[in-house]
């Protein structure tokens, strides 16, 4: 029993020497920070916080980041630059609360603590700094190219991407932010780069793929009058394209196309060739007679019929006068004026109605030939130029400068070569008894054709 007894005791002791060391070692390191601990790789075991705040920051203040790039080296940067010269204090003392004083193993901050040891004030010091870089050397580097859509003989293919050698400031300051707090001093500038924002592999570039071959196989057919022209399937292709995120079409390529068709079919800007009654074919110039169609308005109609995607015909609209759906453009119903013969002819749906002698303008003062058309008609006008005022009882103007059908009582014979002396100022001269029956029978917007 004494034995057992002494046995007891000895373990007692032990036991009490051992809480005794324990005890001394907890409180040891309640201040203190275990050993083997490390921060950005920087040894801080059994120092006090206030202590491994000067060795901490007497590592920044020595350490250099190199910047290379293919073994060279593109810049330095002093913890200093960065920002990284400053007190530790709060977030030694964030770490020590952490730690076990009663482990045994090495505490060393993960990513995210190291992370979170970089002040707000580091952050945007590093960001500045990689933004100052990047501003620096991106001028004499290659931007990278986004992968594309476009043509290729009958159908459309993905131009791959092509990589830059530009940097992107936010991959860099990440860059350096990690090298930092992994205890690393390099950074290697070429995994940095700007990337393409598009890639051979990109969802919107593969649809747009589809969608445009779509469009270019649809048939396309713009009508005008009795006319039907189909858009050439290559000339599609060369209108359409992926721009800025979406499939477009070619404003500027359809407005082309439509002028063509009027260049073709529209009569306003056109010399006609016209029977006339006494000397045969004739030519006459543009007058303001006629109808074009209208590109600017028409060319976004069309480009939205293309971007649906589906075969359509769309009939262009049409300004100004004469058109037809059968193709015609004067009519049978016009007047006509033959200035060689001082002549006028009404005719009405093909039919000659009544003609008569006139006068026209003097040889200073021509009568405009061109096909023109009765936009107006007044009773009592009083007809005013630079040198006279004179009153008339029929007043139908023909075009845009003055020129027009009326009475004209002064004169005393029409025809013949009276126009040279005694020509008008422009105007055709009719009988007052003609021009009286002429006028309540003619409509506005009947064509008046001058030769």
């Amino acid at each position: 029993m004494k034995k057992q007894h002494a046995i007891l005791i000895g373990l007692a002791a032990v036991a009490v020497v051992g809480a005794g060391a324990y005890a001394v070692r907890t409180h040891h390191y309640q201040t203190r920070f275990l050993p083997d601990t490390t921060v950005f790789g920087v040894a801080v075991g059994g120092r006090t916080v206030d202590a491994a705040n000067t060795v901490v920051e007497s590592h920044f203040k020595q350490v250099t980041y190199k910047l290379t790039e293919g073994g060279k080296t593109v810049a330095t940067a002093s913890g200093t630059q960065l920002g990284l010269k400053r007190d530790f204090k709060t977030q030694l003392k964030k770490l020590l609360a952490k730690q076990n004083p009663w482990g045994f193993r090495a505490v060393v901050l993960a990513g995210s603590e190291k992370t979170a040891m970089l002040a707000v004030s580091d952050n945007q010091q590093i960001t500045t700094y990689a933004q100052a870089l990047a501003d620096k050397l991106n001028p004499s580097r290659k931007a990278p190219v986004d992968a594309k859509v476009v043509a290729q003989d009958d159908g459309y293919v993905i131009q791959p991407e092509v990589a830059g050698t530009q940097v992107s400031a936010t991959r860099l300051a990440k860059a350096i932010e990690q090298a930092v707090t992994s205890n690393r001093s390099a950074v290697d500038v070429s995994t940095t780069y700007v990337a393409p924002k598009l890639t051979t592999k990109s969802k919107v570039l593969q649809e747009a793929k589809t969608k445009l071959q779509a469009i270019g196989q649809l048939k396309a057919v713009l009508t005008i009058q009795n006319h039907s022209v189909t858009i050439p399937t290559a000339t599609l292709h060369k209108w359409l394209s992926y721009t800025d995120g979406a499939v477009k079409v070619s404003s500027t390529g359809v407005k082309t196309f439509i002028q063509s068709i009027n260049a073709k079919y529209g009569t306003y800007t056109k010399t006609r060739q016209f029977k006339s009654t006494k000397r045969g074919t004739v030519s006459v110039p543009a007058g303001i007679y006629g109808w074009s169609i209208p590109s600017d308005t028409e060319t976004p109609k069309v480009v939205a019929e293309i971007l649906k995607g589906k075969d359509f015909t769309y009939a262009l609209s049409h300004v100004g006068s004469g058109y037809h759906a059968d193709g015609a453009d004067i009519g049978g119903t016009y007047i006509e004026v033959d200035k060689v013969n001082q002549h006028e002819w009404y005719y009405k749906d093909g039919k000659l109605v009544m003609d008569t002698a006139v006068v026209t303008g003097k040889p200073s003062t021509p009568t405009p030939s061109g096909v023109f058309a009765i936009w107006s008609k007044q009773r009592n006008a009083i007809l005013r130029g630079a040198d006279y005022a004179t009153p008339v009882s029929y007043w139908m103007p023909i075009d845009n400068t003055g020129v027009g059908l009326h009475d004209s009582s002064w004169q005393k014979q029409y025809g013949g070569d009276w126009y040279k002396d005694h020509g008008s100022h422009g105007c055709v001269n009719n009988p007052p008894s003609f021009i009286a029956k002429l006028y309540p029978v003619v409509a506005l917007g009947t064509p008046v054709i001058v030769f």
